[in-house]
């Protein structure tokens, strides 16, 4: 046998050894060039396992992975055009959570390391949503990812901030009567985005959002509306003149006191637990002409808010509602002059930038034109006016720091030659706007608001009664975007008041008797965490902390139980003394059927420390006195808890909102039969204390896009009250219980000159004492009364009706005017105010107070005040 040559093994070995070498660097620069393979893709919330399939069909690559430990349904958002294989596994292996290893022909997928501890790469959207024309920022506009189906809204001040894995979406930022715009972002690291949106032009077709979640249904915070300043215009109203406060009467929940009056009543409370914010500040009258008009300057807001009873944690000190009023900051693109010429007003307001882009200004005005209408009833008056002006400067330093600057002065006059009334609203803010990161902002806030009223008793002397109450409050608020679905806000407020509940004085020199001025001080502190769980849930919850503490130089009555006075307590300047401390919780919870349906709970507990004190239910009185919780006064509570369902019909653009509530309210004021409220020191000695409760449901559909635009409303509703020494202790119904209410608006662009408007109101009529009886006392006919409100006055209706014609020929032109016709109460519907019992009827069927009351028999009568009301108004705006 031959023996191989040690010569021919070693080259078989060397041989083999390099066939293998041939083989691995084979193998390696095949793998390589599948790792280097250019290749595209587009996944939008595509599942793990399907994106790899996707790179395997079109690389021929194939993958290893344990399931278990990777989670092969995670959602991948994720595009690249003519990226090669190893380029795309690094950017996934982040969006992921994986580390990759080619091994033979496989691509191996690996949990990376401590994966289980450190959370997916996370980045942060952040900026300002704003109207392109002139800057304003755009409230709660949409900011929404439909690949994820998360989003937000924009806060008061237009930011917003969403945290959320890297990686390239479709971003769509909507805002109604605006172009919904989209922008494609790539997100590895965080960003600010800044975003301006365009008008929509008249009379597109239907416009229906789809896209994303609406906001009505996606929102936690229940009993929340919003009212967009260009709703209010389109609205027929009284003589022309385009009102906010008149125009709560399309919300269900709140009613309106009557013809000419700016009183109103949020479910079941009384119109002193409605409180009214101009940019943080109090707004204590918003009446003008004696409630003909009210105080806000359509021209000068740029958003409106109202809860119901159900508000956020950072909002408080009312029992029944709060309306938060955004002024504008002024166009910061250009100048721009609008106005209008009404029958009882005018109207103008000039704005334009200090520094394009930077900073801008605003002026908007508002005076009467009444007196000459006056005048010819009486030749003794010399002033019957009003007067509004709201101002507001603002500076953008950068994109950290922003600076507001705003005020209001309003006041009306009704003054003859030696007697008269007037009142005066003033409010100021300044408000600081810092952005910390991209996930926390900071909002500080400077507010005062002064309210006064005069009583003129003799012009000649400088004698007048005077009624003052104002407030100034400092105030942080930080807002903390955690992520999409989970967002802090938290903060502190300091504040003070002042009540001088009424003293009359003569050239300036207080006349006994005095009525003890009073000062307070409140500490509020608050956090409201919101947060959602999946499509389904969400959850905010938050809790005020207040502290009210009385403070001298003052002195304080005490009464035994019947009401006598036993002691009469002094407090020197900077004695503190009976403080109350309240715990205020909010909770909502929301369960989202799906994308378009949504069902919500909520409680709350609110608390109120300043009253009205007033025992008249007359809509012209502007006859305002207020008075801390102290002594005699304790702070008055309430528990509303809120049930509702939301609906969003998105091929019609339709909003349904339906919601029930029952509302327990404590220490209610009411006043002994026959109450003197005026010049009178002993005032506190007049109330009663009792309880209240209210429920109702309520039902709102609105379209609000579209050539045509409709608000339907209806509330079944009873509010009650019941007091020990009221009506014999028995439960009586308050005057705002008006159980059924129905409001009807629409808005018809028939083309583009011509805008028609309705609206129709229904209610039932408001309960009021009527005598059960009369008897004859001395020749006398005297009425005797039974239960309190044990009456009611007849139903309310009316249908108001307006036409706008857009005078331009060229709609691109930047002069727009335009006429607006009305009529207020088209069938000239006779809604009584009040009902008399003071009057005889006379031999030609006409009535009157006689002289002298023997042997006449006192027949009712019904005093009505608007019936069929014609106006035209002239708008116009330049920029």
């Amino acid at each position: 046998m031959l023996k191989p040559d040690k010569n021919v093994n070693q080259i078989c070995r060397c041989f083999s050894s390099l066939m293998l070498l041939l083989l691995f660097i084979n193998s390696a620069n095949a793998q390589e060039k599948i790792l280097t393979t250019p290749i595209s893709v587009d996944f939008k919330a595509t599942p793990l396992e399907d994106a790899l399939n996707n790179i395997s069909k079109q690389s021929g690559v194939s993958f290893s992975y344990n399931p278990k430990r990777i989670s092969s349904d995670q959602k991948i958002t994720y595009i690249a055009i003519k990226k090669t294989i190893s380029e795309i596994l690094d950017e996934l292996s982040v969006i992921a959570a994986f580390e990759y290893e080619a091994i033979e022909g496989k691509i191996v997928l690996r949990p990376q390391a401590k994966s289980a501890e450190i959370a997916k790469q996370k980045s942060i959207l952040s900026g300002f949503v704003k109207d392109i024309n002139n800057g304003e920022a755009l409230i709660g506009a949409s900011v929404w990812i439909n690949d994820l189906k998360v989003g937000t809204t924009s806060n008061v001040f237009g930011f917003y901030s969403l945290t959320l894995p890297s990686g390239v979406y479709d971003v769509s930022f909507s805002y109604i009567g605006f172009n919904r715009l989209v922008r494609t972002i790539e997100l590895t690291i965080s960003q600010s985005l800044d975003i301006t949106l365009e008008t929509a032009p008249a009379l597109l077709d239907e416009i229906i959002v789809t896209s994303a979640e609406p906001q009505l249904v996606a929102e936690v915070q229940a009993s929340k509306y919003n009212m967009r300043p260009v709703t209010i215009s389109e609205k027929p109203s009284f003589f022309g003149e385009p009102d906010v406060v008149k125009s709560l009467e399309m919300v269900p929940g709140v009613k309106i006191h009557s013809d000419g009056s700016t009183f109103y009543y949020v479910r079941g409370g009384d119109r002193d637990q409605n409180l009214i914010l101009i940019d943080d500040a109090p707004i204590f009258n918003p009446s003008h002409l004696l409630g003909l008009f009210s105080t806000i300057i359509p021209d000068a807001v740029n958003d409106i808010t109202l809860y119901k009873g159900s508000m956020p944690a950072s909002l408080g000190g009312r029992l029944s509602s709060i309306m938060d009023v955004r002024t504008r900051k002024g166009n910061d693109q250009h100048f721009a002059l609008s106005g209008d010429i009404a029958l009882l007003s005018s109207r103008l307001s000039l704005e334009g930038p200090i520094k394009k882009g930077k900073s801008s200004f605003l002026l908007s005005s508002r005076v009467s034109r009444v007196k000459w209408i006056f005048e010819s009833i009486d030749d003794d008056i010399q002033k019957f006016q009003f007067h509004d002006l709201t101002g507001k400067v603002n500076f953008d330093f950068n994109q950290q720091n922003k600076l507001y600057f705003s005020f209001y002065n309003g006041g009306d006059k009704f003054l003859t030659s030696n007697s008269g009334i007037e009142w005066s609203n003033r409010s100021t803010t300044i408000r600081w706007n810092h952005v910390f990161s991209k996930r926390l902002f900071l909002n500080t806030t400077v507010a005062a608001g002064v309210y006064d009223y005069f009583l003129h008793t003799d012009r000649s002397s400088q004698t007048k009664w005077n009624s003052h109450v104002s407030n100034i409050n400092l105030k942080s608020d930080f807002s903390y975007f955690k992520n999409p679905n989970e967002e802090f806000t938290f903060g502190i407020s300091i504040g003070g008041y002042n009540f001088n509940p009424g003293n009359i004085s003569r050239g300036g020199v207080p006349i006994p008797p005095i009525v003890s001025v009073k000062n307070s001080n409140e500490f509020i502190m608050y956090g409201n965490h919101e947060i959602r769980w999946g499509d389904h849930w969400g959850l905010n919850y938050g809790l005020r902390i207040s502290t009210w503490t009385n403070e001298g130089e003052a002195f304080e009555f005490v009464f035994d139980g019947n009401h006598n006075l036993i002691d009469t307590i002094f407090y020197k300047k900077g004695d503190k003394y009976k403080s109350y401390q309240n715990i205020a919780p909010r909770l909502s919870i929301r369960y989202g059927i799906n994308d378009n349906n949504s069902f919500k709970a909520s409680f709350s507990h609110n608390v109120q420390n300043i009253h009205l004190i007033t025992n008249s239910i007359s809509p012209f009185s502007s006859f305002e006195v207020w008075l801390p919780s102290s002594i005699n006064i304790k702070p008055q509570t309430a528990n509303q808890l809120v049930l509702g369902y939301n609906r969003y019909l998105p091929s019609t653009g339709v909003s349904l909102e339906l919601e029930s509530y029952y509302k327990r309210m404590n220490n209610q004021i009411d006043y002994e039969a026959h109450a003197e409220t005026l010049l009178n020191p002993l005032l506190e000695r007049e109330l009663r204390f009792g309880t209240a409760n209210s429920y109702g449901v309520e039902f709102q559909m609105k379209k609000e896009e579209g050539r045509v635009r409709a608000w339907l409303g209806y509330s079944y509703s009873r509010a009650k009250r019941k007091f020990l020494e009221v009506n014999n202790g028995r439960e009586f119904n308050a005057f705002y219980d008006r159980p059924h209410q129905v409001n009807i608006t629409m808005s018809y662009d028939m083309n583009l000159h011509w805008n028609i408007g309705m609206n129709w109101s229904y209610y039932t009529g408001a309960p009021f004492s009527s005598p059960v009886s009369f008897y004859n006392f001395n020749g006398l006919e005297v009425p005797v009364y039974g239960q309190k409100n044990n009456d009611r006055l007849p139903d309310y209706h009316r249908l108001d009706l307006s036409a706008t014609l857009n005078l331009n020929k060229n709609v691109e032109s930047r002069f727009k005017h335009s006429l607006t016709f009305s009529i207020y109460n088209l069938y000239g519907r006779k809604n009584a105010l009040f009902v008399n019992y003071n009057k005889t009827e006379q031999v030609d069927g006409s009535f009157k107070v006689p002289s002298n009351l023997l042997d006449k028999d006192l027949v009712s009568t019904q005093f009505y005040l608007l019936r069929f009301v014609p106006a035209i108004a002239y708008n116009f705006k330049w920029r």
